[in-house]
């Protein structure tokens, strides 16, 4: 009898026979599905991303009025009270003329009404006809007080520069001086040649209107101060007023007060 040996029998593989998703015809068009909608959304964000370079390349920035700009008003007003806006279009929509700088407006005036979303062109601009009202607008005012060198700081302030408006009287008899701060913040708008030799010379600011009437009486019945503010920066206390001198029963008098209103009133 011939014997032979029984051949061992193979387990079988896990898994469906070791059998990937792409050993079937199901797996692989999901693959390629999967690869075309990934090349698709490439090439989406390279378009976009052409588009956007090359429409870029064909638009300017121009100056667009941000509200309601009346005829008169100073150029430097409106870039002062940031009045526009700068709006990027497409050269096809720039109109002729347009101002693309807001420097182009200093020292200029608005020639006719001009309403929101409008392009400033130089057509829309013309000459002012003074110089210190094109910083004035709202509830500015111009305004020359007398003032020395010691109370102006003649020669050492300049047009643009910024200061506060100090002003003092006597309640009579000069036995009490009181100080108030007029205007915090005051734009110098005019001063003296520096070859001036007179004594007493002007100076041009632009002050609040609640505050000339109280700048005016002290120029007449009293001193102004100019003081000089830091260029960046700048902070006050609040105190407003104060009084020195001898009180009536004869006791030396320095003190912060609260007389503003009386003294504004006057």
């Amino acid at each position: 009898m011939l014997l032979t040996r029984p051949k061992p029998s193979t387990p079988p593989r896990r898994g469906g026979g070791g059998r990937g998703p792409l050993s079937s015809r199901g797996g692989t068009v999901l693959v390629a599905a999967l690869l075309s909608l990934l090349a698709g959304a490439l090439l989406l964000a390279f378009l976009r991303q052409y588009r956007d370079e090359v429409g870029s390349s064909d638009r300017t920035r121009v100056v667009v009025a941000a509200s309601l700009l009346p005829k008169g008003t100073p150029g430097d007003v409106v870039l002062e009270k940031r009045m526009y806006r700068m709006a990027r279009l497409r050269v096809d929509d720039v109109r002729d003329g347009a101002v693309t700088d807001p420097q182009q407006i200093v020292g200029r005036a608005i020639a006719s009404d001009i309403f929101p979303g409008h392009q400033l062109t130089a057509s829309d601009l013309q000459d002012a006809k003074s110089e210190i009202g094109t910083k004035l607008a709202d509830y500015d005012r111009g305004m020359t007080v007398p003032v020395d060198k010691a109370h102006g700081m003649i020669g050492k302030i300049d047009p643009g520069d910024r200061v506060d408006v100090l002003t003092t009287s006597d309640t009579g008899g000069g036995a009490v001086a009181i100080a108030v701060v007029a205007a915090r913040d005051v734009l110098v708008l005019a001063v003296p040649d520096s070859e001036e030799k007179s004594r007493v010379q002007p100076v041009t600011i632009r002050v609040p209107d609640r505050a000339a009437a109280t700048i005016a009486a002290a120029v007449d019945a009293g001193e102004v101060w100019l003081l000089l503010r830091p260029p960046v920066g700048a902070r006050s206390h609040t105190s407003s007023a104060t009084a020195t001198g001898t009180s009536p029963d004869g006791q030396p008098l320095n003190a912060d007060i609260d007389i503003t209103a009386r003294v504004r009133s006057r």
